[in-house]
């Protein structure tokens, strides 16, 4: 049976798990999921297009899957799968659960206008990701997660002349993000300039966002991104490929603006490989692989202007003036005459 959470449900994620997936994105780094309270606030607040859960539940078994979604976006991110209880005879397996159980929250999703559903799944999991495949999600790119764990080991000092982010310069972002992104990860992440706006305020916020950009008001070679949270910070950065020579430069801006001792990872896709050297350098190996996953919940449709001329259609009825027969005509026009004898 597959529902919505219960109170019941709260209890049981309380123990211990039998097996559960963390499916870690750039949120869970910098705060840790917590499912009871997440299933909490599904159960006072509702589901809907901020987050998602469906439950599993028969014969002592239960299972769920839970779905973050994205602020400000139609999107959500599945973020935990869970499985409670001994397995019974004749119940199906762990993996065959959560397929039923993604497949009811992708309906949900569609149901409560959710346009894109996304996950990271890291690479050891290959049984987890032929069930996204076989859900219709599709890879667009891979993730290595690097953690700092060490000093400088490039001894340099020297730090990049950034700027913080400021409201207009969102779309100078946005150019220099489509100037070093793929054009498959560009359709598959469907970012507009409004995507790079920081939060007017910050100050009731339990992560906070800070940007800082290099280089010509329209015209940047770098831009560095740090989500800071209760466990870590987050480090994503855009680099011209003209500047990536100063790499360790942006890096060491970026690390000096730390002031704790709160662990630092550094996200780095397939496509900027050639930084991953730079930043072993300065101390950050490599902890994790991933693979990014992404669902279309909407089907573009293209119309054709000519459509609505060639599609049958119901025509105008216009009632035309009746014409008069000859047996309807009141008087003759043409006056007949006697010929007199």
């Amino acid at each position: 049976m597959i529902r919505s959470v219960a109170p019941g449900d709260l209890w049981a994620l309380r123990r211990k798990p039998r097996s559960q997936v963390l499916l870690y994105n750039e949120e869970l780094l910098a705060e840790p999921h917590r499912p009871f309270w997440f299933a909490l606030r599904c159960l006072l607040q509702g589901g809907g297009r901020d987050r998602g859960m469906t439950v599993f539940h028969d014969r002592g078994l239960r299972a769920m899957v839970q779905a973050q979604g994205r602020y400000g976006r139609p999107e959500q991110d599945i973020i935990y799968l869970v499985t409670q209880g001994a397995p019974s005879r004749g119940l199906p397996s762990d993996h065959d659960i959560w397929f039923h159980l993604l497949e009811r929250l992708c309906i949900y999703a569609g149901q409560n206008y959710v346009q894109r559903l996304f996950t990271a799944v890291p690479h050891q999991y290959a049984e987890i990701r032929e069930i996204f495949r076989q859900l219709g999600f599709q890879a667009y790119a891979n993730r290595t997660i690097l953690q700092l764990s060490g000093p400088d080991w490039n001894q340099g000092t020297t730090l990049a002349p950034m700027r913080s982010q400021s409201r207009r310069d969102h779309w100078a972002i946005h150019k220099l993000y489509g100037s070093v992104t793929p054009h498959l990860v560009q359709h598959a992440e469907a970012r507009n300039s409004r995507t790079w706006l920081l939060p007017l305020t910050q100050r009731w916020r339990k992560k906070r966002r800070h940007a800082w950009i290099m280089g010509q008001e329209d015209d940047l070679t770098a831009y560095v991104h740090i989500l800071s949270g209760a466990a870590a910070h987050i480090i994503t950065l855009l680099l011209h490929p003209d500047a990536r020579e100063k790499m360790p430069d942006v890096l060491r801006f970026g690390l000096a603006q730390l002031h704790d001792t709160r662990p630092v990872y550094l996200l780095l896709r397939e496509y900027q490989q050639d930084l991953l050297a730079f930043a072993q350098d300065l101390g950050f190996q490599p902890v994790a692989e991933q693979t990014l996953l992404m669902k279309s919940m909407v089907v573009p449709v293209r119309r054709s202007v000519l459509l609505p001329v060639l599609e049958p259609s119901l025509e105008p009825q216009v009632r035309a003036p009746g014409v008069s027969t000859s047996r309807e005509d009141s008087f003759a026009h043409v006056r007949t005459t006697r010929s007199n004898s």
